[in-house]
């Protein structure tokens, strides 16, 4: 009986310890990151990419399509990152200098410029 208890603690600390490893990486949750989270997970699995490569933890082949499919995804999140902050019109944007305005403020930190009139602070 005794070990039937154990066994389940030990299934249950395994489980927990997987699922929560899951959610806090956001995989397989179905959450949508921002361009900037994307780039800097995809920045943050090269250094460990790096790092796996220099300890021989993984083959030249390996390291070398991993690092091409790691590069892409990062030069793909600046790219949609520069295209949001640069849309011109888009509240979140300044209107002089087209610098991503933080939410809930009234002037860019950049040039100064007064939020449009139009736009909320609030609105993303």
């Amino acid at each position: 009986m005794t070990g039937f208890v154990l066994f389940g603690g030990i299934l249950f600390f395994l489980l927990t310890t997987i699922v929560w490893a899951a959610l806090r990486s956001g995989e397989d949750t179905g959450t949508v990151l921002a361009p900037s989270e994307r780039r800097d997970a995809a920045i943050e699995a090269l250094r460990d990419l790096e790092l796996d490569y220099r300890t021989r933890k993984i083959t030249p082949e390996e390291y070398h399509l991993t690092l091409a499919r790691l590069e892409r995804e990062a030069l793909r999140a600046r790219d949609e990152e520069e295209m949001i902050r640069m849309r011109p019109g888009s509240s979140s944007n300044c209107g002089s200098c087209g610098a991503m305005l933080d939410e809930g403020s009234f002037f860019c930190h950049l040039c100064g410029a007064a939020r449009d009139v139009g736009s909320s602070p609030n609105s993303p």
